[in-house]
């Protein structure tokens, strides 16, 4: 079964890249070049990855975001945003997002495809637990008649909640440091580039 992408991102060339980099059949990649279009298609599409441009119509990329972690099944889905190498962006509103890393513009095709393969399988490997645990205090009656319950279930949850909350922690800092190192790159690469066009003649 495919993957399901959804990228939006105002710049043609930029969901362009996303599609070659991500080939059918092992995905399958819905585009959008407003926010708000992007918003409304998530929840029929079901998407296993998200990626979102930081300046959007409509909605921006941390509007999207947001929007697919409120889901039922948003903790599964892996969420990038595309950010170009000047693009300004607000670390107060990406810090409290669940997401996977900020994937800079241009992009590498390869890259991009190990990045987002890694934060999938990653995502489904995740329970589908609630934000805060949800116990049932037992009636002192009736636990008195089964003796044989299992004794600290309320612990046993607490433990795997938090062991489970520890290895997304770790996972997201293993994305954004890659995701530097692809900025750094990437804004080195443009550096260079634009190095070779001065005209040193003129000085």
């Amino acid at each position: 079964m495919s993957c399901k992408i959804v990228v939006a991102d105002r710049s043609a060339s930029a969901l362009k890249a996303v599609e070659l980099a991500l080939p059918a059949p092992e995905f399958e990649v819905a585009c959008f070049g407003d926010g708000l279009e992007a918003i409304r298609a998530i929840p029929a599409l079901e998407p296993d990855a998200v990626l979102a441009g930081l300046g959007l119509p409509s909605r921006d990329g941390y509007d999207i975001a947001d929007f697919v972690k409120a889901q039922p099944r948003g903790r599964q889905v892996a969420v990038f945003f595309l950010r170009g190498a000047f693009e300004p962006f607000d670390p107060a509103k990406l810090a409290p997002i669940d997401h996977d890393g900020i994937i800079a513009k241009p992009f590498d095709g390869e890259t991009v495809l190990t990045l987002v393969r890694a934060a999938i399988d990653r995502r489904k490997e995740l329970p589908s637990l609630p934000e805060e645990p949800v116990l049932v205090k037992p009636d002192p009656a009736s636990a008195a008649d089964a003796p044989d319950s299992p004794p600290g279930l309320a612990g046993l949850e607490t433990k795997l909640r938090d062991l489970v909350r520890r290895e997304i922690g770790l996972y997201r800092a293993d994305i954004e440091a890659q995701a530097r190192e692809i900025v750094a790159a990437e804004f080195k690469k443009m550096l260079v580039d634009e190095l070779k066009h001065i005209d040193t003649r003129k000085f």
